[in-house]
């Protein structure tokens, strides 16, 4: 089990230092990143979305569920999170990068390809279930946030990947795959394989265009707003996420997903939003570098404590 979880918290470190090493050598630009994030977008992650909802039994409402849960978790970070970047009187832009960080976990790429690397495609199917909120508050939760404490910074090529209608592209595989689900037309056997590998490139490619675009400093000016950040991600929202299983008598995998992906270090994506809003990108970069930073040894500690709960 530990080697499954070390070569998925690999894959998602080394992608993303081989994009900010191939940054720094001039070959992975930002305009190269944008085409990349683009071809993924329209290309890959729809049919992987549609071969993982084609899979699920959608006839039964038990596993929305997840999708419930996931947003709750999610949204009660912002209480905890506001009462801080109002004490410490953070300033707008602060308040901007603090809230979006506590919002947004990284429950695709580091949660996601945990559990793939542990239980197979049904996990990661369980974890696309819960985090289904994801892109869709992004995109309106987010960028509200974001626009209310920052301001415009401009147009880029990464923002104009993030703002371009592309964004749709994953919903329509979702429709697809459950559109095939409920048709009750059997899946072939070689989608399974098909994904063991499509779901661990996307993964590696889009990590390394992000990791291309980030820079990185030393979180210690914001260390007491790190370890706030560290309480919220690590044991408050975990404590949320238990009760609501808990709650709702949510057992077996589904409840592994669940704890698990309510333990993950901040998200990559808030990461744009200072490049897209004129939020502190200092503040997000050290958030989500301290985060992950502690997340690598915690998400080995609670595995198998998880399991157990």
């Amino acid at each position: 089990m530990a080697i499954r979880v070390l070569m998925g918290l690999g894959l998602f470190l080394g992608s993303m230092a081989l994009g900010w090493w191939l940054n720094r050598r001039g070959a992975l630009t930002e305009t190269r990143a944008s085409w990349l994030v683009r071809a993924l977008v329209r290309g890959v992650s729809p049919v992987i979305l549609c071969l993982l909802f084609w899979r699920m039994n959608l006839r039964d409402w038990h596993p929305w569920l997840l999708t419930l849960i996931g947003t709750a978790v999610s949204a009660s970070t912002l209480l905890p999170a506001w009462l801080y970047t109002a004490r410490a009187r953070l300033t707008a832009p602060e308040t901007g990068s603090f809230l979006t960080c506590a919002f947004f976990s990284n429950v695709g790429y580091l949660g996601a390809f945990t559990a793939f690397a542990l239980f197979g495609e049904t996990a990661y199917a369980l974890c696309v279930l819960y985090f289904v909120f994801f892109t869709p508050c992004f995109y309106t939760l987010g960028f509200g946030i974001a626009a209310r404490y920052g301001r415009p910074a401009g147009s880029t090529a990464l923002g104009r990947a993030y703002h371009a209608v592309l964004r749709l592209y994953p919903f329509l595989g979702m429709l697809a795959g459950i559109g095939l689900s409920l048709s009750g037309l059997p899946r072939p056997a070689w989608c399974e394989t098909a994904n063991h590998i499509l779901i661990p490139a996307d993964t590696a490619l889009y990590l390394m265009a992000i990791g291309s675009q980030l820079s990185f400093a030393s979180p210690g000016p914001w260390l007491r707003a790190c370890l706030v950040m560290s309480g919220i991600k690590f044991v408050y929202a975990p404590l949320v996420a238990w009760s609501l299983v808990t709650l709702f008598h949510v057992e077996g995998l589904a409840r592994f997903v669940v704890l698990l992906e309510a333990s993950t270090p901040v998200a990559v994506s808030p990461l744009v939003l200072p490049l897209l809003f004129g939020l502190d990108r200092k503040l997000a970069n050290a958030l989500w570098l301290f985060t992950t930073a502690v997340a690598i040894p915690w998400i080995l500690l609670v595995i198998p404590l998880l399991q157990r709960l």
